[in-house]
């Protein structure tokens, strides 16, 4: 990292941050669950190299305080990341039934003075999130419900619209007429039955609900069930599809010989491609089971763009969320779900100037650089003016804003020693012995400005008039 960055030139914060993310966090985590009882004073090691890692992204002084550099990089703490693996490995434990550890997980604590374990640990942790202590473990699938050489009787999939591309770049009308376009002509209503599923989860973690809008040949049908009280969006979307499936093939009647389902779960759809994955073993089973007697096909429509049907199983999958939850179970790749969108929910309320789309990631490195020490007051004038003054700099609130043409003196007298005829060449140096005032004390009207920080053999503020 340190030959992809400088202060003046290099890779900006995200090609960095990707580059720790996918190349050096990883080695810093491996088997983080079983080391969770180490000393703090080995651990912290871990944590420093993450503190040096966060300052080469940004730029920052050694002096910057490290809450604020994680809101600078939407980095979790080491010490939080291992909360999340070691929740993560005990959640495990508990569904694996066959494994040693499982029964151990049930046992009380054989407690020690000076030396604690996994299941302490665990215990703790699991204490501090009472939610996770109300959730019924849903044991780990260990065979596959539809065997490799049956999974040619699934139904076909396809992901794509012709045309569509990501939702940023297109209008709402325009994903809605492009799916019409491809619906209408390869799905006709006087040869296909058309059935719309939707699922939804408050927080994407609890309170489950699925939708599921049919038209059968004698008329419309509309159901709504409860997902689950710790449900997430793929399993509420996953039951959605489920319970579409098998009231279809209790009324094969009103059924024509082709079904197709739209879904906007492109999750879901992924998955039942994958042929390693084993989560989906009930969902599998059904559609298996339909295929028999009926040629299904399951299609991707984007959600939310004025799709009729979809719009329908949406409203039915928000109906069912409200209703009476009696389902407590949580599978694995739930409880990972739900345990990393807590920690993730708290470490936000810690860091609330954290903000995924501030124009300072489109910045290049110098710039990020410059601004972020000026966010943060910790660069090097402020330690100069220090060190020559014993004064506190402005902070970024106004001076990144503001023209600070006002001070007050040492005697508490207010000041208007500028005026307001700098254009772009012109630097004014900071070296009065004042604190600078807010913007409430100006004198004058200005017109809006930029203000660039200069580092040079002395220190100078360059204002930018736009």
């Amino acid at each position: 990292m340190k030959k992809l960055a400088g202060t003046q030139w290099g890779a900006d914060l995200k090609v960095l941050r990707n580059l720790y993310v996918g190349r050096i966090r990883p080695v810093l985590e491996y088997g983080m669950a079983a080391t969770s009882t180490a000393a703090k004073s080995h651990t912290d090691k871990l944590s420093r190299v993450q503190n040096q890692a966060m300052r080469m992204m940004t730029g920052a002084m050694r002096s910057t305080p490290i809450s604020t550099l994680e809101s600078a990089t939407g980095l979790q703490s080491i010490e939080e990341r291992r909360d999340i693996k070691l929740l993560t490995q005990a959640a495990k434990f508990k569904r694996l039934q066959d494994y040693p550890m499982h029964q151990r997980m049930s046992q009380p604590l054989k407690r020690r003075l000076k030396r604690s374990s996994f299941l302490e640990q665990s215990q703790v942790l699991e204490k501090r999130h009472p939610e996770l202590l109300d959730h019924v473990p849903k044991p780990i699938q260990q065979v596959k419900t539809v065997l490799p050489w049956e999974r040619s009787r699934l139904p076909t999939i396809c992901m794509e619209v012709p045309g569509m591309i990501s939702k940023d770049s297109q209008s709402d009308i325009e994903r809605k007429a492009l799916t019409l376009e491809h619906i209408n002509p390869k799905y006709p209503e006087s040869q296909w039955t058309h059935i719309y599923t939707d699922g939804s989860a408050a927080e994407a973690t609890s309170n489950g609900g699925c939708g599921v809008y049919i038209r059968y040949n004698d008329g419309e049908a509309r159901f709504a069930k409860a997902a689950g009280k710790y449900s997430t969006n793929f399993r509420a979307e996953m039951e959605a599809i489920t319970t579409a499936v098998t009231e279809l093939r209790a009324n094969l009647m009103r059924v024509k010989p082709k079904a197709v389902i739209f879904t906007d779960a492109l999750s879901v759809l992924s998955k039942l491609r994958n042929p390693r994955q084993k989560d989906l073993g009930a969902l599998e089973a059904a559609l298996t089971n339909l295929t028999a007697v009926k040629d299904l096909t399951l299609q991707w429509v984007p959600a939310h763009c004025g799709i009729h049907g979809n719009e329908e199983a949406d409203h039915l999958a928000k109906e069912a969320g409200q209703l009476e939850q009696n389902d407590k179970q949580v599978s694995y790749s739930e409880e990972k779900a739900i345990i990393k969108s807590l920690l993730r929910r708290k470490w936000k309320q810690q860091h609330p100037d954290f903000n995924k789309t501030d124009s300072y990631h489109h910045l290049s490195r110098p710039d990020q650089v410059i601004v972020l020490r000026l966010r943060t007051g910790h660069n090097r004038m402020n330690s100069h003016m220090y060190k020559k003054f014993k004064i506190a700099l402005a902070t970024h609130d106004y001076i990144l804003r503001v023209v600070p043409t006002v001070y007050e003196d040492k005697r508490g007298n207010i000041r208007y020693p500028f005026q307001y005829t700098y254009s772009y060449r012109d630097m004014m140096q900071m070296g009065h012995g004042g604190r600078m005032m807010p913007a409430i004390w100006f004198r004058y009207e200005l017109s809006p400005i930029t203000v660039r920080y200069v580092e040079k053999s002395k220190p100078f503020y360059t204002f930018l008039v736009m």
